[in-house]
């Protein structure tokens, strides 16, 4: 199972290729890391915005719960992308996340 950097760093890797600005928050020792708790990434290209996060296959439903709890939670409506690593093909299984937010 790959760590935490090692699927960021081919994260970071392929948004480069693709030619996006990226930032992560710094690792501090016994602190969260996460924007918000839900973003691991953010990339930007010209007037873009993408707010990934990253897990494993393994972890990718307990990770989208925790995404929609949260915008839910909030009544945020910007969509995240969940990044799960697959191990054994080597590549990311990509999902999108939005929810509509119902206006008072």
């Amino acid at each position: 199972m790959p760590s935490e950097s090692e699927i960021r760093k081919k994260a970071i890797g392929e948004l480069t290729r693709e030619k996006w600005l990226t930032w992560f928050p710094p690792k501090v020792k016994y602190k969260q890391a996460d924007v918000f708790g839900i973003i691991d990434i953010l990339a930007w290209k010209r007037r873009r915005q993408r707010n990934i996060q990253l897990t494993t296959v393994s972890n990718l439903s307990t990770r989208k719960k925790k995404i929609i709890d949260f915008l839910k939670k909030n009544k945020i409506g910007f969509p995240i992308e969940l990044w799960a690593w697959h191990s054994r093909e080597k590549r990311f299984k990509k999902e999108k996340i939005k929810i509509k937010i119902k206006e008072a």
